[in-house]
C-alpha cells in the first residue's frame, strides 16, 4: 500500500496543494520555510490523526481559516481507499475511510503505516529507552495479530496498579490483584519484543554491510520475565520496593533495545553523524523485516535527511530505498541528484515547493 495522491488544504502556509506521488522516491525540494515540512506533517496528520511537531491543532490551521483539511487516496494494485481528516479551531475533528465515519486508529494505521525519520532520528540511538520501545511496538502492531489487545491490557493493568499502590496495599504479595494480568501481559510482550528484535539484528547486519558503514554494531532485546512464572517472580521479589514507591519497577515497560558498537554502549562512544548512520541502517532493516513478515512495507518520510550525513552514505542510503521498493516522501534544500545519487534519480520524481505552492517537475 502507497500513498498514491494527498490534497492539503488551509495547513500551515499551504492554502491548497494537490500532489499525485509515485511508489517509489519522491523529492519535495524548495528553501527552508517554503512548506516542505509541512507537507510531510499533513500526511503524518493524515495516517496517525497528530503532528510530529506540536500537540496543538489551532497550529497547525492557517492563518485566517477555521479549518484544515488533508486528504489521500492509498492504492495497492486493483485496491484503493480515499481517506481524509479535518481539524478545527473549535476543535471538532472529523476522520473518514471511503467517506465512511472512523473512531479506530488503527484503522488507519494498517491502511497508511508510517515511518518518520526527523532530523532527529539519531535519538533512536542516543536517547532514553522509552523511544526504542515504541520504535519496536510500532512494529509488532503490523507483525502480530494479537500484540495490540495484549499491550493494551498490560497498559490498562500497571494504571490500575498504580492507583491500588497508592491506597496502602497489604504487605502480603499474594493480595495483589494486578499481578497475574501483568505477568501473563508482559510475558507475552517481551517474548514477542525478543523476537522482533533478533529477526531485525540479522536485517541489521546485512544492511551495514551493504551501506558499508564501518562500524561492528549490534542489536539486542534487553528485558526479563519471559514466562508469566518468571515475571511473577519479577513481580513478588519487587513488590515491597513497588509498595514504597506506588510504581511497578519491573515489566516490559521498563526494558530497552541495547545498541552496541564494538562491544560498548553506542550513546556513549558514537559522534551525532554515526548515530544517524546508525538509525537509518535500523529504518532501512525495519522496513525489510516488515515486508518479509507481512507482505506490507511502511512510508518512509524523510525530512531533511541529509544532515549530517556524507554524500556517498546519503547515495548509498538511497540506492538501499530502491531496492526495497517502499515509497519514499522526502525533503531537501540540496540538488536532488546530489542527494539521491544518479542510479536513483531517474525513477525519483519532484516537487518543488515555495511559499506553499507545490508543483511538480516535469
Amino acid at each position: 500500500m502507497y500513498l498514491a495522491k494527498l490534497n492539503v488544504s488551509h495547513f500551515r502556509n499551504i492554502a491548497e496543494a494537490d500532489l499525485a506521488l509515485s511508489p517509489g522516491i519522491n523529492l519535495l525540494v524548495g528553501e527552508n520555510g517554503a512548506g516542505k515540512t509541512a507537507l510531510l506533517e499533513a500526511i503524518h496528520l493524515l495516517a496517525r490523526g497528530r503532528s510530529f511537531r506540536t500537540p496543538q491543532a489551532k497550529q497547525l490551521i492557517q492563518h485566517n481559516q477555521k479549518e484544515l483539511l488533508v486528504r489521500g487516496e492509498v492504492s495497492s494494485g486493483a485496491m484503493s481507499h480515499s481517506l481524509a481528516r479535518s481539524k478545527s479551531s473549535t476543535g471538532a475533528n472529523e476522520a473518514r475511510i471511503d467517506a465512511q465515519s472512523v473512531n479506530r486508529q488503527s484503522r488507519y494505521a494498517e491502511l497508511l503505516p508510517l515511518q518518520t525519520l526527523l532530523p532527529g532520528i539519531g535519538d533512536l540511538v542516543l536517547d532514553g529507552p522509552s523511544i526504542r520501545r515504541e520504535f519496536v511496538d510500532w512494529g509488532l502492531f503490523h507483525v502480530e495479530q494479537n500484540y495490540l489487545g495484549t499491550a493494551q491490557r498490560f497498559r490498562k493493568a500497571l494504571i490500575q496498579r498504580a492507583a491500588w499502590l497508592k491506597d496502602s496495599p497489604p504487605e502480603d504479595f499474594t493480595m495483589d490483584p494486578w499481578a497475574t494480568t501483568l505477568a501473563a501481559a508482559g510475558a507475552e510482550i517481551s517474548t514477542w519484543r525478543r523476537r522482533f528484535v533478533d529477526a531485525l539484528d540479522a536485517q541489521f547486519q546485512q544492511t551495514l554491510g551493504r551501506m558499508q558503514a564501518g562500524l561492528t554494531c549490534d542489536l539486542r532485546y534487553h528485558g526479563s520475565g519471559f514466562s508469566e512464572e518468571e515475571a511473577l517472580e519479577q513481580l513478588a521479589a519487587s513488590y515491597e520496593r513497588d509498595r514504597r514507591y506506588a510504581t511497578t519497577h519491573v515489566g516490559p515497560h521498563r526494558a530497552d533495545v541495547d545498541i552496541r558498537v564494538e562491544g560498548a554502549p553506542a550513546r556513549t562512544v558514537v559522534s551525532r553523524g554515526q548515530a544517524k548512520l546508525i538509525a537509518s541502517a535500523i529504518a532501512l532493516s525495519y522496513s525489510a523485516e516488515l515486508a518479509l513478515r507481512c507482505g506490507a512495507q511502511p512510508v518512509l518520510l524523510l525530512d531533511d535527511f541529509g544532515a549530517e550525513l556524507d554524500e556517498s552514505h546519503r547515495q548509498r542510503f538511497f540506492a538501499e530505498l530502491r531496492t526495497l521498493g517502499c515509497q519514499v516522501i522526502a525533503t531537501t534544500t540540496d540538488q536532488p541528484e546530489r542527494l539521491v545519487g544518479p542510479s536513483s534519480f531517474d525513477a525519483t520524481r519532484v516537487f518543488h515547493v515555495e511559499q506553499g505552492s507545490v508543483t511538480q517537475n516535469s
